[in-house]
């Protein structure tokens, strides 16, 4: 008797469905970690769409299902860690929280993201984006390394990119989505972040996935380990300072002025309003 292999994309739906429960949580409690939820659920479920429907056509189904369930337990993982400290020490959402108060279980880009978040001084579109970010550079690549261990990796790339254009195709209308779920002048909010939002873009999909499968290939390059360790570690906290406070002057005093003068504006949806 031989294991059933189940359908890549009721593997895909499963993360999707997985999801769902940690937005209808996140919004419940009114966590800004409900945005990066929200919109992870949405792409999963595109990809979800095009393994069912068989458009594009994957090389390797089976294996583009395993890169999404190995990349979201990265995000479980670390969402699951920050929950239980969290609980244990009596810190709320509400609460504003450092990096460095937070503990090592969390990996450092996800630490840098909520302490960036917390306390409502988070815009809707940094929830998405700092978020985004960790997920893409660090969680990525690692998920990768990972699963290299005991598979070819290297040898799907086509797959790869294949879902590249179908999470590209997907986060015009992901970001829309957004916009009417939790802030309807998300657009609005670009000129506070310096136009840093090009991440959440066909175009930024591609490049910072692309990135990505560059770092995997120098984490898996013993000469090259240790960069690539350190850079994927740190480049998700040098973005958040980047948006906060820019490079030049002129552009830091405007974006400081920018965020005195315009309100966060945050709505939350109907508890289990999920579509």
């Amino acid at each position: 008797m031989t294991d059933t292999v189940r359908p890549a994309e009721e593997v895909v739906a499963d993360v999707a469905e997985r999801l769902v429960g940690y937005v209808v949580r996140y919004e419940a409690e009114r966590d800004s970690r409900a945005v990066f939820a929200y919109l992870y659920l949405q792409l999963t479920r595109s990809l979800a769409t095009a393994l069912s429907v068989g458009d594009p056509v994957f090389r390797d189904p089976s294996w583009v299902a395993d890169l999404a369930e190995n990349l979201a337990g990265e995000y479980f993982a670390a969402s699951d860690a920050m929950d239980t400290w969290a609980a244990t020490s009596g810190t709320t959402q509400q609460s504003p929280v450092a990096p460095e108060e937070l503990p090592d279980t969390v990996p450092e880009p996800w630490r840098e993201v909520f302490a960036a978040i917390s306390g409502g001084r988070s815009y809707v579109l940094e929830d998405a984006l700092f978020s985004m970010m960790a997920h893409i550079t660090y969680d990525l690549p690692v998920a990768m390394r990972r699963m290299a261990a005991t598979s070819d990796v290297a040898n799907h790339i086509a797959d790869f990119h294949q879902m590249n254009d179908v999470l590209g195709r997907a986060i015009d209308f992901v970001q829309d989505d957004l916009a009417s779920r939790y802030c309807w002048w998300l657009a609005d909010l670009d000129r506070i972040v310096a136009r840093n939002d090009e991440l959440l873009s066909n175009y930024g999909i591609r490049v910072s996935r692309g990135m990505a499968w560059f770092n995997f290939s120098r984490l898996t390059d013993p000469a090259a380990a240790e960069d690539a360790e350190r850079s994927i570690r740190t480049s998700t906290g040098a973005f958040i300072r980047q948006v906060r406070e820019p490079d030049w002057w002129a552009l830091r005093a405007v974006t400081r002025a920018g965020r005195l003068l315009v309100p966060e504006r945050r709505r939350w949806p109907s508890a289990g309003s999920i579509p």
